[in-house]
């Protein structure tokens, strides 16, 4: 079995850092965990430090400085090159405090350790850097909702690093050039309540811009800039960027944050919410903030309508987050005669298309813009 390494900067993560420390403690185990504190100071996040490196993570404490932060990868890749010298270990992942690990597979989304380590298990003995191609950011007004986006992350093999950027999108091998797409993804945290997003917002901003500058934060593109947009918001104006869209539910999270004793609302859904389909992924229809229809993601369906996906092995799942939906994919079967097949527009904020029922009537009636499948594009890896 693989074993894989994590780092990870923080400072103040009151909400998220207990469970970040069960759940990679759960996949990987507490002695591959090595967090770098960044000057907190709530006693709550001090106190729960102190218990996991007594469980055996490894926490560097004292690098209190904003260059510390900014310098967070150049303190990643000393680290790196420490482990390097003794050996022992097969990945390095780094992460945020905000990003959980999941793996696509034939069936669905995992977050079990049996499916993630079986995915590392076979990117042993490749030398390349590897690539993270999406995210399923939450979805604050709904816990266990996710808007899935294409975003890129990058980690390293053991022994490998050449060099390792500030945000984590451009890690590279000095063994080789190429990079190899994995079937990983990030179950990505970001979304806070309102309140704990605009703490964040200000602890990283401080290290990099004067807040008190409205001038030079307008002109700001560095580091964190796509925060700066949240610190002229209102709560309302926040929460109405998710009353409308097309969101994924994820059974595998809602049942293992709880075993994991993780029963936080922000990171679990109801129970009443539980989804009722063989895969466990729905995708959820919600219009002004309510939901409107739910449709079953049925990956064995989506690989027969899209035998080129089939024929490249590449998880049904991922296939249609990072490419089917642009698309125009199938990923749902007829019901019955002519009626449409199921697919899900790429703007996030359309609606769904869902099979229609037969009509009474003698004249058969598709909606607009459904009466011809989309043309298809040969798979992509």
């Amino acid at each position: 079995m693989a074993r894989v390494r994590c780092l990870m900067m923080q400072r103040d993560e009151t909400l998220l850092l207990e469970a970040w420390f069960r759940y990679y403690g759960y996949l990987f185990g507490f002695e591959n965990l090595c967090v770098f504190d960044n000057n907190s100071t709530d006693p709550t996040v001090i106190e729960i430090l102190k218990t996991y490196e007594r469980a055996g993570a490894d926490i560097h404490w004292g690098h209190n400085r904003p260059e510390d932060y900014l310098g967070r990868n150049e303190h990643f890749k000393n680290v790196i090159r420490h482990w390097d010298s003794g050996g022992h270990y097969d990945f390095v992942l780094p992460l945020d405090c905000d990003e959980f690990l999941a793996v696509f597979t034939e069936d669905g989304l995992s977050c079990s350790r049996k499916s993630i380590h079986a995915a590392f298990d076979a990117l042993l003995g490749d030398r390349r850097a590897f690539e993270i191609q999406s995210m399923l950011f939450n979805v604050p007004s709904r816990p266990g909702y996710f808007r899935p986006e294409p975003h890129l992350r990058t980690f390293l093999a053991a022994d490998t690093l050449d060099n390792m950027d500030f945000g984590f999108q451009g890690c590279s091998s000095r063994l080789s050039r190429d990079r190899r797409i994995t079937d990983f993804t990030f179950i990505h945290m970001h979304n806070k309540p309102f309140s704990s997003l605009l703490q964040h917002t200000r602890y990283k901003l401080e290290k990099v811009v004067p807040l008190d500058n409205p001038k030079i934060l307008a002109g700001y593109h560095g580091p964190e800039a796509r925060l700066i947009r949240y610190l002229g918001m209102k709560e309302g104006d926040y929460l109405q960027q998710f009353g409308n869209g097309v969101f994924l539910r994820f059974q595998g999270l809602a049942d293992l944050m709880p075993a994991l004793g993780i029963t936080d609302r922000y990171l679990t859904e109801e129970p009443s919410e539980k989804s009722e389909s063989t895969s466990g992924i729905d995708f959820i229809d919600v219009s002004k903030g309510r939901v409107t229809n739910t449709i079953s993601f049925n990956p064995a369906g989506y690989l027969r309508l899209n035998p080129d996906v089939m024929a490249a092995g590449i998880p049904p799942l991922r296939h249609y987050i990072t490419h089917g939906r642009e698309e125009g994919r199938i990923f749902a079967e007829k019901v019955s005669g002519d009626e449409p097949l199921t697919t899900i527009p790429s703007n996030s904020a359309s609606r769904l298309t869902v099979p229609q029922k037969k009509s009474t009537r003698s004249k058969k009636t598709i909606p607009k813009g459904l009466a011809r499948q989309p043309r298809k594009k040969p798979a992509t890896p």
